[in-house]
């Protein structure tokens, strides 16, 4: 039961991301494409099944020809890598790197019982999310909702929320309500930007080290690192995965890819998520651990709206009581 919820939440909220990802995209297609002799905008529906088919029949094409490659890879080639990567419970390639380190040997050796350490983590948590990712790779084709779902959203959406303005008395509740609304609206937006932005970040970052590394297919690896930065928990770990699976300068990717988590999950998204959903840095990090202990990646993908919706719905009810007390007061 917990599953189906969890899976449920992260559905929706993909399909939410989708609404959001999409709407500033509208108004500016229906200023430009218009039909008659009017030359009257073309509707939100409009607008939207045009992105849908710009972006969409391109994608489900693309799909088909690597839907194969794939689902191997998911169930083949990942698993293979970690075995060869975590052998005999150590990384291989670092625990080498280690033994070559010009230190004392008291030194080295707590270096590599770190070492083995960190592997046995890092592989209860890489199996894990590859049992995850397989399980999850069965449900795939329930994500061809997701859009349909958006659509609803956004095309029914703003008549949704006017129905229910007008059911709330006038006055100040009204207002009150249309203001949380509002600001509910703008912390969503601002969590779907500062993903969008950390992809781009992580994207820019892994082509420049790859390449830099000398690493194989280091721009392709880059892009999709990009793409998956968008899905919290499965997909940093999916890309060290097939960097490593590549065979070449083992050591040095991880590295990278160990530093980069580091700067990305503690300095950079913080600060993209406390610009976009006004939220300080700790409450941040504090949010995707929480998120991570009790529901793991599903939780790291709802942890940080769920936080933004509380933070608004809190500031708002403070602010309604100390207006009420006030009224009350004047009275």
């Amino acid at each position: 039961m917990l599953r189906l919820i969890e899976g449920a939440g992260a559905f929706l909220l993909l399909s939410v991301f989708f609404a959001y990802l999409l709407a500033p995209a509208v108004p500016p297609i229906r200023r430009r494409v218009r039909i008659g002799r009017r030359r009257r905008p073309i509707s939100d529906a409009a607008a939207i099944l045009l992105i849908y088919a710009v972006v969409f029949i391109p994608a489900s094409l693309l799909w088909r020809m690597s839907a194969p490659a794939v689902r191997h890879w998911v169930a083949v080639t990942a698993p293979a890598t970690v075995d060869r990567l975590f052998a005999s419970g150590r990384i291989e390639p670092v625990e080498a790197a280690v033994a070559h380190l010009p230190v004392p040997s008291g030194a080295r050796e707590t270096l590599l019982q770190g070492t083995g350490w960190v592997a046995a983590a890092l592989e209860r948590s890489t199996r894990s999310t590859l049992a995850e990712l397989i399980t999850a790779a069965r449900y795939a084709g329930w994500l061809a909702a997701a859009p349909i779902i958006a659509f609803f959203l956004l095309t029914g959406a703003p008549a949704f929320q006017r129905s229910t303005l007008r059911v709330l008395p006038h006055g100040h509740l009204q207002w009150r309500a249309e203001e949380y609304v509002r600001d509910v609206n703008s912390a969503l937006a601002g969590y779907v930007r500062a993903q969008v932005a950390a992809g781009f970040i992580v994207g820019a970052a892994c082509v420049a080290g790859f390449l830099l590394l000398g690493a194989s297919s280091a721009i392709s690896l880059g892009v999709l690192a990009g793409i998956l930065e968008l899905v919290p928990g499965i997909g940093p770990l999916t890309v060290l995965l097939i960097a490593t699976a590549q065979g070449d300068r083992v050591v040095g990717i991880v590295l990278f890819l160990t530093a980069l988590r580091v700067v990305q999950d503690y300095v950079v998204y913080p600060r993209l998520i406390r610009r976009g959903m006004h939220l300080s840095t700790l409450a941040v990090i504090l949010t995707v651990w929480t998120g991570a202990v009790v529901a793991g990646a599903p939780g790291v993908v709802i942890a940080i709206p769920v936080a933004g919706c509380l933070s608004v719905s809190m500031r708002h009810w403070r602010e309604y009581r100390e207006i009420e007390r006030l009224v009350a007061t004047a009275k």
